[in-house]
């Protein structure tokens, strides 16, 4: 039976969402601000103040190039990616497995129907625009559920695949027929799916650390211990899932760290690899820093203006008007 396309209302939301997602991805941390001419004098304006603060963030950035070329191996954890920099040397390999990818996708049916069925909460009857999305949504399951057999699952996942699929049509076509669905139906659904999708992540997570776990040995085979012991590691994420996110803890528990810190870097919002690396310089940098002007490593990771802040916004904002 051939497949329905996606009705227009859903392909105009999908390309609304998209044109809105370039648009945030656009303002995230911009890169940082390249120097003319790095090399000879900074950028000159008609302001000699402006001409100091040019070329004092000329040494800085020269700094940061300089510091980075002088520092260690470079784990990176970029998608399904896992790259290894060391000095002008670099190589990369796929590090998560499609199996995650595979379970991941069988997880995500149940949570895009709570999702898109709890931004129409009160709607009654539902909106013919969002049934009919919901019709095309579920013409996608059967072409889904025919792949499950061939696509590297253990004889459980299979089983359990085939469960969801079978529990999420079964719920859409209720929804249909109704037309309506209320917050008790759909978090009764929701609360049973729930343990099918943690199986689900479960296996996933353990796919992906052993898959990782065996490329992050290979490489380590290949370093010397003096450059296994400078070895850095960036994660490059989301901002949201952030905390406790699989790669540092993976990488925390390997390098005895507690977390995040001065050997694991989480590049939130960074979304390629120079920007990463830039940031890893401007750390080292801004280490060396809070050293050098205050004998705390960690000191330039909180606003500079942190302390006095606090300090006078009682003042400011707690006096009697």
């Amino acid at each position: 039976m051939p497949m329905p396309s996606p009705c227009p209302c859903l392909w105009n939301r999908v390309c609304g969402g998209l044109a809105v997602l370039a648009l945030i991805i656009g303002m995230r941390s911009p890169a940082v601000t390249q120097v003319p001419d790095p090399t000879g004098k900074a950028e000159q304006t008609a302001d000699p103040l402006s001409n100091l603060n040019n070329a004092s963030r000329m040494f800085y950035t020269l700094a940061k190039q300089q510091t980075l070329a002088k520092s260690g191996p470079v784990l990176i954890v970029v998608g399904d990616d896992l790259v290894l920099r060391k000095g002008e040397k670099r190589t990369q390999t796929r590090v998560i497995p499609e199996v995650y990818h595979t379970l991941k996708t069988f997880d995500h049916i149940p949570l895009a129907l709570d999702v898109a069925l709890t931004a129409h909460a009160g709607e009654t009857p539902l909106g013919e625009d969002f049934l009919n999305e919901l019709r095309d949504y579920r013409g996608l399951f059967p072409a889904a559920g025919e792949r499950i057999d061939g696509a590297g699952l253990d004889a459980e996942q299979r089983a359990r695949q085939k469960t969801i699929i079978a529990a999420c049509a079964q719920f859409v076509d209720s929804v249909l027929d109704k037309r309506q669905c209320s917050p008790a139906e759909r978090m009764n659904f929701t609360r049973k799916m729930t343990p099918l999708l943690m199986a689900n992540a479960s296996a996933g997570a353990r796919a992906a650390l052993d898959s990782l776990h065996r490329q992050v040995c290979e490489w380590k085979g290949q370093l010397t211990p003096q450059e296994w012991s400078e070895l850095t590691v960036l994660v490059i994420g989301r901002q949201l899932p952030r905390k406790d996110n699989l790669a540092v803890q993976y990488f925390a528990r390997l390098l005895g760290q507690a977390g995040e810190g001065k050997r694991l870097i989480y590049a939130e919002g960074l979304g390629d690899e120079p920007r990463a690396l830039d940031l890893l310089a401007t750390h080292l940098v801004d280490t060396q820093v809070g050293i050098d002007f205050f004998n705390d490593p960690n000191r330039m990771a909180r606003d500079l203006l942190s302390d006095v802040t606090r300090d006078y916004l009682p003042l400011l904002l707690d006096q009697p008007r």
